[in-house]
């Protein structure tokens, strides 16, 4: 029994990591009824016993799911102060423009032009925390190349972060789209402040977090163009250009 139960353990570990942790504990409480029914039948306690453990196994991957994506829900509302201070703080420096995430190795700063000609404001970016996560799936990325961050990039953000539904990647010459449904930062997207102030300029920590991945798997400067979202059908798209190498 011990080794029947590390065994679903570690399955319930593996697909939680690709997002399907409620798939899987559906299906350990359906195996858990029919566990039962047998034990009901032949009265042999082995069953009863890996009926009882299914069942707990399955109630905690769905309780787990549901948890993490209240939390993220959460999350997404807090970063609304943070937002307000970065924008705060811009306006002191007098940072005009929209933002570029410029590669230093394996680091990413977010350049902002200020109201004065040459100098520049030169800022962590505003996805930084978001980047760490996607780091600690896909470990060092630095210069792994477009095709790197086209496959395993929108992987991770949907089957291991659950930072949104889906999300897609399209090229046209040097511009990139990033489309994602239901992203877990849509009560930043429907705000008036997050949408007059940082969705043109520099975008939310999800769309600077993967601006500043396409960066470190490039190696190249990224412009943030902008990113629109609509509501009807919850779909955000992020528009970036490719610029010189860092």
């Amino acid at each position: 029994m011990a080794s029947l139960g590390r065994g679903l353990t570690s399955a319930g570990s593996d697909v939680l990591r690709t997002g399907s942790s409620r798939i899987l504990g559906v299906a350990l409480i359906v195996t858990s009824a029919v566990l039962f029914l047998v034990a009901s039948i032949t009265g042999f306690l082995p069953f009863e016993l890996a009926s009882l453990v299914s069942f707990v196994l399955g109630i905690m991957l769905l309780a787990v799911e549901l948890e993490a994506k209240v939390r993220i829900g959460l999350s997404a509302d807090g970063m609304l102060g943070y937002l307000r201070a970065l924008d705060a703080a811009l306006a002191t420096l007098r940072a005009t423009g929209k933002a570029a995430y410029v590669p230093h190795g394996k680091s990413v700063t977010m350049v902002l032009p200020l109201d004065v000609p040459g100098p520049t404001a030169e800022l962590p970016p505003v996805g930084d925390g978001i980047n760490d996560e996607i780091t600690g799936e896909l470990g060092d990325m630095s210069e792994k190349g477009l095709e790197f961050f086209q496959t395993w990039v929108p992987k991770v953000l949907v089957d291991s972060l659950s930072a949104a539904d889906t999300v897609k990647v399209s090229r046209e010459g040097e511009s990139l789209r990033v489309s994602m449904t239901k992203p877990f930062v849509r009560p930043l997207c429907v705000n008036p402040f997050v949408n007059a102030k940082v969705c043109c300029r520099m975008g939310c920590p999800l769309a600077g977090a993967i601006a500043q991945s396409l960066a470190v798997t490039t190696g190249r400067e990224v412009q943030f163009e902008n990113c629109a979202y609509d509501p009807k059908a919850q779909r955000a798209d992020t528009l970036l250009s490719l610029g010189k190498s860092g």
